[in-house]
């Protein structure tokens, strides 16, 4: 496993899917990634992982003079091995202009923080960055990968 390949099954996953990358919005987003989430398996691992969540987060942004506010959804997989643990990322991030959300306080949760998936995704679908971005279009669409020992 590295982050290629769980960023190639997210990128298959979004063309089998048919989804335009360039006109998503928040609600598509989460649907697409909760899907991939339930419905694709990854078991490239050599060793067992020993998580598979999804991490919810949002809030401002910026790196020198590029602001923006992120809403994220992503995958994380850890595979355990002698030396440690390694975190291996994939998913979607939408960008919006900062300045109409910097209201919104930062905020990120963890799939197994929840009893289900549904309780997961019912807590995206409440949080006040998903009611107030949802008729939002984003300024960009990032598809993302790392990984992290």
């Amino acid at each position: 496993m590295n982050s290629y390949n769980l960023l190639g099954a997210l990128q298959r996953f979004i063309k089998q899917r048919g989804v335009d990358m360039d006109s998503l919005t928040v609600d598509p987003m989460v649907r697409l990634m909760i899907d991939w989430f339930r419905l694709v398996t990854i078991d490239q691992l050599e060793r067992s992982a020993s998580t598979d969540v999804l991490i919810y987060r949002y809030g401002g942004w910026s790196e020198g003079c590029a602001t923006g506010f992120n809403f994220s959804l992503l995958r994380r997989i850890t595979e355990s091995h002698a030396a440690g643990d390694t975190d291996w990322i994939a998913g979607i991030t939408l960008m919006f202009e900062p300045s109409f959300y910097a209201n919104l306080t930062p905020f990120s949760t963890v799939s197994s923080d929840w009893k289900s998936i549904e309780a997961f995704l019912g807590a995206i679908e409440t949080s006040s960055a998903f009611t107030t971005l949802t008729a939002a279009k984003p300024m960009s669409v990032v598809v993302e990968s790392g990984g992290l020992r």
